[in-house]
């Protein structure tokens, strides 16, 4: 048989019959229809070539030869970028504090209510409003600092409290027409719905503290759900208490948005988002009820039986419990890499085998990113505040927008859930039932800056040890709220007596199983020493980390090239530091 001729071209492809499919095996169109864009059936199946790589543009010798000569002395940009970008405090260009600096600061100055004083039920406790304190605004966050010669490579400032010492409504993160007892433990004002925040955060584990109502609802009236609507309607003294983060606005109730969650004294519910909702107890399996309720960790739906209408009436004493788990579970949901699977605990459980290889269980890094301003006498570390999201703004919008559950494993960081979680309640030492379950988590990036604040320079995604969940105490018209965070409950949760029983004990008891340090009921109160020990703990290593960056033991005293001058990063706050160094922070706003 003879052999083909070859092909005259030979870039002309070859029209062998044998390759082709029969016509009755290809019914595709010769003209594709927008209804079937791609009818080649052996296209769609077999799989795309990968994409070509870019090509990588370079200059011209002719050209690096010409602009060698000029970048000879100029300074690489990297080294300068990557020390920038390290887990370390910004460093600012501030000048060295005075002598009359490091003297102790100076009280706060409080004055009284005019024209009448203003006093709390009691008939001798006197409220007063805090005058030269420097207080949430704008953005920013202002807490205590005091010079310290100890500190030299820190600037000479490190953190510092006022007084009263202890556990406490903090002055700086309250509303600025709140009046304060001299414990600050006693909160009052008199206009619309105002929030002020505790100076102790809750991060994980448990923990409690308790609220009582001075002035709110009348001690003797209806409590029914009709006549309970009559009385929200008058234009009495409310009181609402819960916890809040450090997003939530203050010249708002507690409960107002996402950030926040409350218990309200009319009606007793729950309030998150500005939705009220009924707290609930749960109830076994198998339990015969009408209600059912999505419960974790794989939300199906369980039996629950809610509280009836009641309300909270003044002399009422009502706990609040929050739980949420461990940072090492929490830095799990944050970064993306929850497994409910897998993570079946709430991450207190001892580590009995081999480390994680993703190192999870590592302490969390503190990077606080602050200035020290003078005002008043006093000096103050200013930082920049977590901003509200988008995310969260969409979530607690009230407009006809989709409905947004958030979850473990949300696409948005902001709207993620801490599995394991949820908010108690308790009345006069009686458990109540859970008001919240699966709140939101906190942790960076969950909580970030502004959109502003970072053109200008501030870095998202670290942690400044004071994020989490502070307890919070609305007050509408003259309702008057007391704060307890412990050790010394008005109505001490058994749990809390139980333990106390335990730890005054000669021995350790054998007698139940042991519950791991995260799972015990604690008060809050306690969380002020270990923030004060926190706080001590970081400044050391903040200032052993600037002592490395300035050369160690061979440091003369004189500032290196990066940390000195106009190549330090500018203040927050600032527009030249140079220039603006010692402004009041009042005048700046």
């Amino acid at each position: 048989m003879a052999e083909p001729q070859a092909h005259s071209r030979s870039n002309t492809p070859s029209a062998n019959a044998l390759l082709r499919r029969p016509l009755d095996e290809d019914h595709a169109p010769a003209v594709s229809s927008p209804l079937n864009p791609n009818p080649d059936g052996a296209a769609r199946s077999r799989p795309r070539a990968p994409p070509r790589e870019q090509r990588e543009k370079r200059e011209t010798l002719k050209k690096r030869e010409a602009s060698a000569n000029t970048r000879a002395s100029t300074p690489n940009p990297k080294a300068r970028k990557e020390r920038a970008s390290s887990d370390s405090p910004m460093r600012y260009s501030i000048p060295e504090p005075k002598y009359a600096d490091y003297d102790a600061p100076k009280d706060g100055l409080f004055t009284p209510h005019e024209p009448h004083a203003l006093y709390a039920p009691d008939g001798r406790t006197e409220m007063k409003k805090p005058q030269d304190h420097a207080w949430n605004k704008k953005g920013y966050k202002y807490t205590h600092c005091v010079a310290d010669p100890l500190f030299r490579h820190k600037q000479f400032y490190r953190q510092s409290d006022s007084k009263p010492y202890g556990p406490r409504m903090s002055h700086e993160d309250t509303d600025k027409w709140f009046h304060f007892d001299d414990s600050a433990t006693i909160v009052t004002q008199e206009k619309g719905w105002r929030m002020g925040r505790a100076n102790v955060v809750a991060r994980e584990g448990r923990m409690y503290y308790e609220v009582k109502i001075l002035k709110g609802l009348p001690p003797v009236g209806p409590d029914g759900p009709a006549e309970s609507k009559i009385i929200e309607t008058k234009p009495g003294p409310h009181i609402r208490m819960g916890w809040a983060r450090r997003e939530a606005p203050l010249d708002g109730p507690v409960g107002f948005d996402g950030y926040s969650y409350a218990v309200t004294d009319v009606r007793f519910e729950a309030l998150h988002r500005s939705r009220a909702s009924k707290i609930f107890k749960p109830l076994p399996r198998g339990a015969k009820s009408k209600h059912m309720k999505a419960r974790p960790p794989h939300n199906k739906s369980m039996p629950v039986e809610y509280v009836t209408d009641q309300n909270v009436h003044e002399g009422d004493v009502i706990g609040l419990e929050i739980q949420l788990p461990s940072l090492s579970l929490h830095r799990k949901v944050v970064e993306g890499i929850y497994n409910p699977a897998v993570d079946l605990g709430d991450g207190f459980d001892a580590v009995t085998g081999p480390r994680d290889p993703l190192n999870m269980d590592k302490p969390l890094d503190i990077i606080r990113d602050r200035i020290p301003v003078p005002y008043k006498g006093n000096f103050y570390f200013e930082q920049l505040d977590y901003q509200v999201t988008k995310a969260i703004e969409s979530y607690h919008d009230r407009g006809p927008v989709p409905k947004i559950t958030p979850s473990p494993n949300h696409d948005e960081v902001s709207l993620r859930s801490l599995p394991h979680s949820h908010m108690k309640v308790y009345k006069n030492g009686k458990e109540i039932g859970i008001a919240f379950e699966n709140i939101l988590a906190f942790l960076p990036p969950a909580s970030v800056p502004s959109i502003e604040a970072v053109k200008n320079g501030a870095r998202t995604g670290f942690d400044d040890g004071m994020v989490g969940y502070l307890p919070a105490i609305s007050a509408f018209n003259g309702g008057v709220a007391q704060v307890n965070f412990g050790p010394d409950f008005w109505f001490p949760p058994a749990e809390i007596l139980k333990q106390r029983e335990k730890d005054t004990q000669m021995f350790e008891s054998t007698d139940g199983p042991h519950i791991p340090e995260g799972r015990k009921l604690r008060a809050l109160g306690e969380r002020y020493k270990e923030q004060i020990a926190e706080d001590v703990v970081w400044d050391i290593i903040d200032e052993v980390d600037f002592f490395s960056q300035d050369g160690g033991w061979e440091y003369k005293g004189e500032a290196l090239d990066y940390a000195a001058g106009k190549s330090t990063p500018r203040a927050r706050g600032f527009v030249n530091p140079d220039e603006n160094v010692g402004i009041e922070v009042g005048k700046r706003y």
